[in-house]
């Protein structure tokens, strides 16, 4: 077990560098990023030749792309199902009773609304499902005198929250790293620089980026920061004993990482299963008229080529008209059978509904006559209904962590 409390202030300013290096190797930006684009719908688009000639600007080009966002639905239908309802102290509510622990209750409850966390609650869930992991900030609003909750993203290699954990107890926390770019509209000068807040048990520690001319070239490192108002370096954070508060994140992990690993591949099939549909349709969905002039003298004004589309060498069919020939024939080659593609198309959204345990109403249309209801309904949510018990429980625990933080930084802050 690495013991940091026995670091001299330079190593350990060697050593937060060195672990935020290795950290943020490990993390897979790519694999992040790709996870947002999931959800927003910025999914790749596999298209034939000749669906690039009428649907490729489009799909390209737009403002809108082409799919079928599944990964949306499962996602929010799970979120939808994950709710703090109030807090207990020792099992204790705030409407439970008039003692210290049904006070204190109502004062997390308190801090709860006005911090507008019951809306924050949708993006802090919707993250945690989306990129495996999201992250609670606990500081002190000397404004409003009570504890600050602040919504930060896992790193996406640019910005973000790195959590770094001792290699012999994954459940043990060394510190936290926030990785971000300044931005000043009054001073264009220092917008863009990047910094790094590091999160210690007992400080916190301030870098930014630096560039430095040697003799081997340009060598980047960090250097220490004060910001306007800090009154040290590093800032304390223990409380009125001097004891360490604890790491000043608090990191939720949605349990087997992002809900879209298991489905992105399904979602690629599912928008190339439209696009091969959208083709069929357009090559053989509708009837086909053939003329046959294998043994007769063409027409007058036969189509030879494609360079006068728009003139009098082509045949020009459409209600009202009547289509005349001399010696030959007019066959017609019925539309194809799209009902098969159509089954395909489902098919994918099945094996969605199955991997996800989203319940298919969710995903599918269904007539009006086989929507499932009462004890069908049940049954059919029984994997969502457990898959969301599991993470209120898990988000449940990470809550209490993030208030028994509060709790203990308004009792230092806030005399």
């Amino acid at each position: 077990m690495i013991d940091i409390t026995r670091l001299s202030p330079e190593q350990l300013d060697r050593f937060i560098h060195i672990q935020s290096v290795i950290a943020r190797q490990q993390v897979d930006a790519d694999k992040v990023k790709a996870a947002r684009d999931y959800y927003a719908g910025n999914h790749p688009v596999m298209l034939t030749q000749r669906q690039q000639e009428f649907l490729g600007k489009e799909l390209t080009t737009g403002d809108y792309a082409f799919n079928h966002n599944l990964v949306k639905v499962v996602i929010d239908t799970l979120r939808e199902r994950l709710n703090v309802a109030g807090f207990t102290v020792n099992g204790v509510s705030a409407e439970d009773g008039e003692g210290a622990e049904g006070k204190l209750a109502a004062l997390l409850w308190e801090w709860w609304k006005h911090s507008k966390l019951p809306s924050q609650q949708i993006r802090l869930y919707r993250r945690a499902l989306r990129d495996g992991k999201s992250y609670v900030m606990v500081d002190y609003d000397n404004m409003h005198g009570r504890p600050r909750f602040t919504l930060h993203e896992v790193d996406d290699g640019a910005t973000g929250i790195v959590l770094h954990r001792d290699p012999s107890d994954e459940n043990r926390t060394l510190f936290a790293s926030r990785y971000f770019y300044t931005f000043d509209p009054l001073e264009p000068g220092k917008t863009g620089i990047e910094r790094k807040t590091v999160y210690l048990p007992g400080e916190i520690r301030k870098y930014e980026r630096t560039s430095v001319l040697s003799f081997i070239g340009t060598e980047t490192g960090w250097r220490a920061v004060m910001d306007d108002g800090d009154l040290s370096w590093p800032l304390p954070w223990r409380d009125t004993q001097g004891m360490p508060l604890g790491v000043a994140v608090t990191e939720f992990q949605n349990p087997g990482g992002s809900e879209i690993d298991n489905i992105a591949g399904l979602q690629n099939a599912l928008n190339k299963a439209w696009l091969d549909f959208i083709a069929a349709a357009d090559a053989s969905g509708f009837p086909i008229l053939t003329a046959n002039y294998r043994d007769a003298q063409p027409m007058p004004n036969m189509v030879s080529d494609d360079d006068n589309i728009e003139g009098s060498d082509e045949f020009i069919i459409a209600p009202g008209r009547l289509l005349e020939i001399f010696g030959g024939t007019i066959n017609r080659i019925d539309a194809a059978n799209l009902e098969p593609m159509i089954k395909a198309i489902w098919s994918i959204v099945d094996a969605i509904s199955g991997l996800s345990r989203t319940p298919q109403q969710f995903l599918r249309p269904f007539p009006g006559i086989d929507v499932p209801s009462g004890e069908a309904l049940k049954q059919l949510e029984s994997g969502l209904v457990k898959k969301a018990e599991e993470r209120q429980l898990l988000f449940g625990e990470a809550w209490a962590e993030v208030m028994t933080l509060a709790y203990r930084v308004a009792r230092t802050f806030g005399q």
